[in-house]
C-alpha cells in the first residue's frame, strides 16, 4: 500500500492484494486485486479563499478490483461419496437376504471454481459548509461483477443425491447515486438540532450468463409455485408469471376472451402476452423485482438544555413483494381450514366482480385457480414503505446533583424500536428478506419485525 500526499491538497492511494483461499483448487486459489484513489481539496488552492462560503470541499475518485470467496463452499472443489443403507444398499452373493451398506456420490466437484471479482469505480465529494452547518457527501458509482459464483442445477441422469457444485456463470452490474446531506445548528440559545438525509438510488442488472443459459430459476418451490426467474438485462430475483387482469365474470367472458386452461366465472384471468388467443407458459410475463430502488433515512436530533430527543426513520421504494403468505391462508383448495382472513371471507361473487379480494372459493386445482400452483401477479404487491425505526427521549441530569451522588453523568431514555410503520403492503412485514441474493422478497409469513420500548439508565463514574 502506498500513500501519497501534497501540501494537504493533493491524495493519492495504491493498494495491490494477492488473496488466496483454500476454498478454491490449486487451478484458481490465488488472485491480485489492485485499487486506486485520489483526492482534491478544492478549498486548499489560493482562488478558494475568496470564497468564505465552502469550509472544506473535496473532490474524489477511486477505482478498484475485488475478490470475494463467501459463496463457495468449502467443500466445493472435491467430488465426495457417502455411505447409507437408506439410499443406496445392495445385497452381496452368499451374505443371505440381507441388505449392505453401498456408497453414493454425495457431491459433484468443480476444482476450477474461482474467485468472483467485482470492480467499482466512483467519484464524488465531500463538503462542509457555513463553519459546519451544513455538510455533504455525494457519490455517483459503479460496480460489475463477474464470475458470479451459483449453483446450477443439474441434469437428471447425474443423479439426484449429489449436490451441484457453484460454477463461474455470471455477470452482474450495480450502479447508483449515495448522497447524505447534514444540517445542524440553533433555533435558540438553548434549542439545538441536528437533522441528516440519507438517499441511495440503486440499478441492478444482469449482465451476462454462461452460454447455452437463458435464465436461472430460483430455488424456492411450493406446489409448482417458482416465482424467480434471474435473465440477463433484468435484476436479480425478478419475479416472473401470467399477469391477472381481472376474474372471469360469466360463462360469456369465458367464451370471448382467450382459451385458457381451467376457465370459469369467478377464476383468473390472464392477459395474452404473445397475443396467439390462448394462454400458455409462452404468456408469462415479468411482474416486478424485490431489487429496491430507493432507499434511505432521515435522522432528526434535538437537544434542551437537559433534554435530548433522537428519531431515526427509514424508507424504501421501488421493489415488490411476492406475498405467497396468501397460498397458506386464502384458498380452500390448498388448506380447508383457512378463509379467516378478509380476503377469503371477499372471495369472488357475481356482486363483487372484480372488487373480490380473491378468486371464487372453491377446492378446484387448476392453472385458474388458487390451489392451482401458478405464479401469476395477483401475488405480487409493491413492497414500499416507511419505518420509525427509533424514538429516544433522554434526560441528563445537571453536574451538581450527579456529583452529589459521586457521579459524573447520570442520564436516564426511553426509546421506543419499529413502533410505526406506513406502508399499503397487506403482509405482516414489507421488510422482506430471503435465502439468498437471486431467491428473495418472497414472503411466505415470515416474523415481522414488532415494536419495543426500552428504558434506559447511563452512569458515568
Amino acid at each position: 500500500k502506498v500513500d501519497y500526499s501534497l501540501k494537504d491538497k493533493y491524495f493519492v492511494t495504491g493498494v495491490v492484494r494477492r488473496d488466496g483461499s483454500s476454498r478454491f483448487g490449486a487451478n484458481s486459489r490465488y488472485g491480485i486485486f489492485p485499487a486506486f484513489s485520489a483526492a482534491w481539496r478544492i478549498t486548499g488552492e489560493e482562488f478558494m479563499k475568496s470564497v468564505p462560503f465552502f469550509s472544506d470541499l473535496k473532490l474524489r475518485g477511486g477505482y478498484g478490483i475485488m475478490g470475494n470467496s463467501n459463496n463457495v463452499d468449502p467443500n466445493n472443489q472435491y467430488s465426495l461419496f457417502a455411505a447409507s443403507k437408506g439410499l443406496s444398499l445392495y445385497p452381496i452373493e452368499g451374505q443371505g437376504n440381507g441388505a449392505n451398506e453401498g456408497y453414493f456420490r454425495s457431491r459433484i466437484g468443480n476444482p476450477d471454481a474461482k474467485w468472483e471479482t467485482s470492480t467499482t469505480t466512483n467519484i464524488g465529494f465531500d463538503a462542509t459548509m457555513l463553519n459546519g452547518k451544513f455538510e455533504a457527501v455525494l457519490d455517483v458509482w459503479r460496480k460489475d461483477t463477474k464470475d458470479l459464483l451459483f449453483n446450477v442445477p443439474i441434469a437428471g441422469v447425474v443423479g439426484g443425491l449429489a449436490s451441484a457444485p457453484s460454477v463461474n456463470i455470471a455477470s452482474m452490474r450495480n450502479q447508483g447515486i449515495d448522497f447524505q446531506l447534514i444540517n445542524r445548528g440553533k433555533i435558540t440559545s438553548d434549542l439545538k438540532y441536528e437533522l441528516t438525509l440519507n438517499s441511495s438510488f440503486l440499478q441492478n442488472e444482469i449482465t451476462s450468463l454462461a452460454p447455452g443459459i437463458s435464465y436461472i430459476p430460483g430455488a424456492f418451490n411450493l406446489r409448482g409455485i417458482t416465482p424467480i426467474r434471474n435473465q440477463v438485462g433484468k435484476p436479480m430475483s425478478s419475479f416472473f408469471g401470467y399477469k391477472m387482469i381481472g376474474y372471469f365474470a360469466s360463462a360469456e367472458d369465458v367464451k370471448s376472451s382467450p382459451a385458457q386452461e381451467g376457465a370459469a366465472p369467478g377464476r383468473f384471468k390472464y392477459q395474452d402476452v404473445n397475443g396467439d388467443g390462448k394462454i400458455t407458459p409462452d404468456d408469462r410475463t415479468y411482474l416486478g423485482s424485490a431489487v429496491p430502488k430507493f432507499t434511505g433515512g432521515f435522522n432528526i436530533g434535538l437537544t434542551y438544555k437537559s433534554f435530548d430527543l433522537n428519531m431515526y426513520t427509514n424508507v424504501s421504494l421501488g421493489n415488490s413483494i411476492f406475498q405467497l403468505s396468501k397460498w397458506y391462508t386464502d384458498f380452500y383448495g390448498t388448506f380447508e381450514g383457512s378463509g379467516k382472513g378478509a380476503r377469503a371471507k371477499q372471495s369472488w361473487t357475481p356482486e363483487l366482480g372484480n372488487n373480490a379480494l380473491a378468486p371464487i372459493w372453491e377446492s378446484a386445482s387448476n392453472v385458474s385457480t388458487s390451489g392451482g400452483g401458478s405464479e401469476n401477479s395477483w401475488y405480487v404487491e409493491s413492497g414500499n414503505y416507511l419505518r420509525i425505526q427509533n424514538l429516544t427521549l433522554g434526560y441528563t441530569l445537571p453536574n451538581s446533583l450527579a456529583s452529589k451522588a459521586g457521579l459524573n453523568k447520570v442520564r436516564v431514555a426511553v426509546a421506543a424500536n419499529n413502533f410505526v410503520t406506513l406502508t399499503k403492503y397487506s403482509g405482516l412485514d414489507p421488510a422482506v428478506g430471503g435465502a439468498a441474493d437471486t431467491n428473495f422478497g418472497i414472503d411466505v409469513g415470515n416474523y415481522p419485525v414488532t415494536p419495543s420500548f426500552n428504558f434506559v439508565l447511563n452512569l458515568g463514574f
